[in-house]
């Protein structure tokens, strides 16, 4: 990497020409911005100031001082380019051809253009060649067509000119001139120079605070360019499938989601640890891959089932149900196992119960607290199986090979309450002993209540229960319940027929079934507590047993 401050007549100097790459981000400076450039130039040139500096330039070399790939400064450089166009076609000779050259320079001796100096987005090259270095006249079917089609880069750039040309009329030719010249010696950027993507993808992370970073999906979607699109006009029909394929995939997934969807798409593809940034990852993928159209459609078919998952979108009530629940813990690990098989059904094995085991296998890991490494492992275990078609009973045996379930019994028997699992312990239990005609929706306002108090004071507390038997009870699965609304302080220290009479005011609001079995009981001593606590436990591990026999 090597970095210089360098003068703007610097950075045209010579040959030297410049390329946006197609996974940059459209043109998208506003007029505004424009506008504010000039302003602030054109003050620092009636100051006098020795210098005026106006960012840095990232490029990846590929021709030594001759041909760069622009990674950021795309907006300024693209700008310059606008401004520079303009102000040649308001001089005379000999500036117009001395100003012409930096951006589009002609043969002396023909009068014929050769090649830009910039070369924008394939997309909008010829738009940009045609209409913006050689100032042809923008007619009436052009602006229309733009227009219906909503084209933003274009929009910017002929909304662009407008400005320029403002402030261009605002001045004599000789102040242009001068203007021009200080432009050229005393602006500077930061121009920084790279021999590879991934450098300048992490020198440009280090040093952006403007705007939103390049992202991975960027890089990713730049790596499908150059692998099945030429950078010559004639393959436009290749990479304008692959810009509509990519746009498509925006479009489902969000722009600011295409990372994480590329992450569980990658793992769930290949079921591997990743050890590189993520679009290093990819790169190996795309290697692989002999033709765009499979990817690109395996790419979007995939993030359907993405969006299936963050939805919750499965025709059962059972399944739906199932990953309703292992959305509320407190990793996605489990996401990309899902998406394996959403991609890769098993044609021996319904959807239903692959979902089931997955949240058996997810909420014994959560309730044992099973670090990430052996979690890892086993999900990649999982998608192994997928992959390779293994039966289902192949299959099954990869989730018992994980799981534990004496010791699941044995966690859920100790204190829940604190536990970032119990809310969602409890509402599966709910939800579990609902008929699946019955869907009910909870909302985020919830609250554990416990019916031996946590600090019991009342007279009704220690006449049924020891200290020992208080110790014991307070934080367990069967001493607690769901209220809907914030933490129920208004009851907390109450006998219970007290507490029964809130909490059937609170369960008039949302309704849950494992409240009404509390309002339902004339007391709560150890003994209710032994019973319940054993039952709900057995419902528990209804749910998220894994052995054979489950």
């Amino acid at each position: 990497m090597e970095a210089a401050e360098r003068t703007i007549a610097q950075i045209f100097a010579g040959q030297i020409r410049y390329e946006i790459p197609n996974y940059q981000r459209p043109y998208s400076w506003e007029a505004t911005q424009v506008g504010q450039l000039l302003e602030d130039v054109w003050e620092a040139y009636e100051a006098r100031d020795p210098e005026y500096f106006i960012g840095s330039l990232i490029t990846i070399e590929h021709e030594k001082g001759a041909r760069y790939e622009v990674v950021d400064g795309q907006q300024r450089l693209t700008t310059l380019n606008l401004v520079f166009a303009r102000l040649r076609d308001a001089m005379t000779e000999p500036a117009k051809s001395e100003l012409g050259r930096l951006v589009l320079p002609s043969n002396a001796l023909t009068g014929e253009t050769e090649a830009p100096r910039l070369r924008v987005r394939q997309r909008d090259q010829v738009f940009f060649r045609k209409y913006m270095l050689e100032a042809k006249e923008v007619d009436a079917q052009v602006r229309g067509k733009i227009d219906r089609d909503q084209d933003a880069p274009k929009q910017r750039f002929l909304e662009n000119l407008k400005t320029i040309d403002a402030f261009i009329g605002a001045h004599t030719e000789d102040q242009l001139k001068l203007f021009a010249n200080y432009l050229l010696q005393k602006v500077h950027v930061v121009f920084v120079t790279t021999s590879s993507l991934a450098s300048a993808y992490r020198l440009f992370n280090v040093l952006n605070t403007r705007g939103m970073p390049l992202s991975n999906a960027d890089i990713i979607k730049n790596q499908i360019f150059s692998k099945f699109a030429s950078t010559s006009e004639t393959d436009d029909n290749i990479s304008d499938e692959i810009h509509e394929r990519w746009l498509e995939l925006e479009g489902l997934v969000s722009v600011a989601g295409m990372d994480q969807f590329l992450g569980h798409h990658r793992m769930a593809l290949t079921g591997v640890k990743a050890r590189k940034i993520l679009h290093e990852e990819f790169a190996s993928i795309i290697k692989t891959v002999e033709r765009h159209e499979p990817f690109l459609e395996g790419l979007l078919a995939s993030a359907g089932n993405y969006l299936r998952i963050g939805r919750k979108d499965f025709h059962l009530v059972e399944t739906a149900r199932a990953a309703r629940a292992m959305s509320r813990s407190t990793f996605d690990d489990w996401a990309p196992a899902l998406l394996a098989f959403l991609n890769q059904p098993l044609p021996d094995m319904p959807e239903v119960e692959f979902v089931r085991l997955l949240e058996k296998l997810t909420y014994q890991f959560w309730i044992r607290r099973i670090g990430f490494n052996h979690r890892f492992t086993a999900y990649a275990h999982v998608i192994a199986a997928i992959r390779d078609g293994k039966s289902a009973e192949e299959l099954r045996a990869v989730f018992r090979r994980h799981a534990d379930d004496e010791d699941m019994q044995v966690e859920l028997n100790g204190d829940l309450y604190r536990r970032t699992f119990a809310q969602a312990v409890l509402l599966r239990l709910e939800e579990a002993a609902q008929d699946a005609s019955v869907t009910k929706s909870f909302g985020e306002d919830l609250s554990i209540e416990h019916v031996l108090p946590q600090s019991p004071k009342a007279a009704y507390w220690n006449e049924r229960f020891t200290e020992d038997q208080y110790v014991f009870w307070r934080h367990r699965l069967g001493n607690l319940t769901l209220l809907s609304g914030n933490k129920n302080k208004s009851s907390q220290n109450f006998d219970f027929e007290r507490k029964k009479k809130i909490y059937k005011e609170r369960n008039a609001r949302v309704s849950f079934d494992l409240t009404k079995a509390v309002l339902d009981l004339p007391d709560w001593t150890p003994e209710v507590l032994e019973t319940r606590q054993k039952e709900l436990v057995e419902r528990a591990m209804r749910l998220w047993r894994l052995s054979p026999a489950a």
